[in-house]
């Protein structure tokens, strides 16, 4: 009784020691937990990734986008399934992708945890429930289907006319052209114009080296996800400091404000001009998406602005990087460039009117450079997680599979799996790190579709990247417009492999430094 007279006065008398001591025990409960008792404490992986996520933000926030490296070097160490947090697995296995990435009929949330970093919870990505997701997916396929997507070509052509123009301009002058710059532009030009009917016009006249686009402010944006992921209260701060002082505070976080600022503009514009009765907006989506069925709460100014930073952003830098890593692997590889050409110049006797897209595609050797284009650009370099609430997920490692050797893996736990690492799996495609358009090409010189299934670029299952039709005839069309009018007088200028590797992971891929992939174009 003594003893326990002299805790009761310690308690107020030390309230900070006490403090202290119940976090202590709290933290070491916590981690015999985590270590030991947790569901997920019998797969293998780092000891300090089961423990925290301030494992991840060290090699994420702290060392500059290195998480998917480092879960790399992972499975290097323990094998094809991975703790890669206190929560969460890893699965590098091929063979695991439609078990993991499942169509319609499978339910498959998504990781709060990743899905909330961008702050967009009311967008197409950031929702987590599968069902919601379906809902706000259903009222927005239509814009992206083929047969869609087919109405949108006109506007293409004619800016890549533009375009081409502005990059004819340069011929002879020896100033270099940014195509990663200019890429960024088109491709904004083209999501704005279908999104809201007015386009950011970045492809014009006035802008002839196309320093006006999106593409740094993405990236900087991507760039505070890697914090605010960790942090979410971050954002909600940003929002409350005027911009002037942002961009003295955080370039970053004031380029990524000013983004979402210029697209929640656009989207006001288009509800007003529905509320006035004004057409202009019609046949654009979000002029479409107001006069839809969706119920009222899918129709609100919160939940519209942030479906058009998702549109804008995801149609703008992930296409635009992709192309500029098609295009630099063409230059590179002067037989790739050769052979290309011939295929084109037969099928596009004037270089000035190109055909439709299904047309393109059905051109063997350039569906080949863009199936491998796409390899090596990845899409999400980031790890995308799917949740299978309620059935157990059956992983049994093809490496393992004359042992019998399966591993549950209990229901709600978020796995994930990671395009950068299949897309190097040396027994699907050997020599992984080259760029070889003829692993997509049978011995006819036909295209095969044996390695389409390991093409995680747009992601799997019910959830793969809405805007794929709309991605690949941007690809088609610019590609083939470029090489048919420019492939013999275009070359590379001060741009090498570095420039087009991945040696970061901010959600997309970023290479060291502010690498851009440059060209000199010759006069006919």
């Amino acid at each position: 009784m003594a003893h326990l007279a002299e805790i009761v006065q310690f308690i107020p008398q030390h309230p900070f020691a006490v403090l202290c001591l119940l976090v202590v025990f709290a933290l070491s409960g916590l981690s015999v937990y985590r270590l030991f008792l947790h569901p997920l404490a019998k797969f293998p992986g780092p000891k300090l990734a089961a423990l925290t996520l301030w494992y991840e933000y060290y090699h994420d926030g702290i060392r500059g986008g290195q998480y998917t490296f480092e879960i790399q070097r992972m499975h290097e160490r323990y094998g094809p399934i991975v703790r890669i947090s206190p929560h969460e697995l890893h699965i590098n296995d091929p063979a695991f992708i439609d078990t993991l990435y499942a169509g319609g009929g499978k339910r498959r949330d998504k990781y709060v945890f990743y899905a909330s970093q961008f702050g967009l919870p009311k967008s197409l990505f950031g929702t987590a429930d599968h069902y919601h997701h379906r809902l706000r997916r259903s009222a927005l396929r239509r814009f992206f289907s083929k047969a869609s997507v087919t109405q949108l070509e006109p506007l293409i052509t004619k800016k890549i006319d533009t375009l081409c123009s502005l990059i004819q301009a340069t011929a002879g002058s020896g100033r270099p052209v940014s195509l990663s710059d200019a890429y960024s532009a088109i491709t904004s030009d083209v999501a704005t114009e279908y999104a809201f009917g007015t386009c950011t016009n970045f492809v014009c006249p006035s802008n002839p080296y196309f320093e006006r686009n999106f593409r740094v402010t993405l990236v900087k944006g991507l760039m505070v996800a890697t914090h605010s992921k960790q942090f979410p209260w971050i954002r909600t701060i940003s929002k409350m400091i005027p911009i002037s002082v942002l961009r003295v505070l955080d370039a970053n976080l004031a380029a990524a404000m000013e983004f979402q600022m210029e697209i929640s503009k656009q989207v006001k514009d288009v509800m007003d001009g529905v509320s006035n009765g004004n057409e202009k907006g019609h046949n654009t989506i979000f002029h479409e998406l107001l006069t839809g069925s969706l119920p009222p709460q899918e129709k609100t100014f919160t939940r519209l602005k942030q479906e058009g930073q998702l549109i804008v952003g995801a149609g703008t830098e992930t296409v635009g990087w992709s192309l500029s890593v098609i295009t630099f692997y063409i230059l590179a590889h002067p037989a790739v460039l050769e052979k290309l050409r011939k295929e084109l110049e037969e099928a596009i006797p004037d270089p000035s009117i190109l055909p439709s897209v299904t047309t393109l595609e059905n051109l063997p050797y350039l569906s080949a450079v863009v199936a491998e284009g796409l390899r090596l650009s990845y899409g999400v370099i980031s790890r995308s997680q799917r949740i299978s609430p309620y059935e157990p997920l059956i992983f049994e490692p093809a490496s393992d599979q004359e042992n019998h050797i399966k591993h549950v893996i209990p229901a709600g736990t978020p796995v994930g799996m990671t395009s950068y690492l299949i897309h190097h799996n040396p027994e699907i495609f050997p020599d992984s790190s080259k760029f070889i358009p003829e692993r997509w090409l049978d011995q006819d010189g036909k295209r095969h579709r044996h390695l389409d299934p390991y093409l995680m670029t747009f992601s799997k299952g019910s959830r793969q990247c809405i805007g794929i039709n709309l991605a690949y005839a941007e690809l088609y069309l610019i590609i083939s417009s470029l090489i048919r009018r420019f492939g013999g007088r275009i070359e590379l200028f001060e741009t090498t492999v570095r420039d087009v590797v991945p040696k970061k992971d901010y959600f997309l891929p970023v290479p060291d430094g502010d690498a851009v992939v440059q060209v000199l174009v010759r006069e006919d």
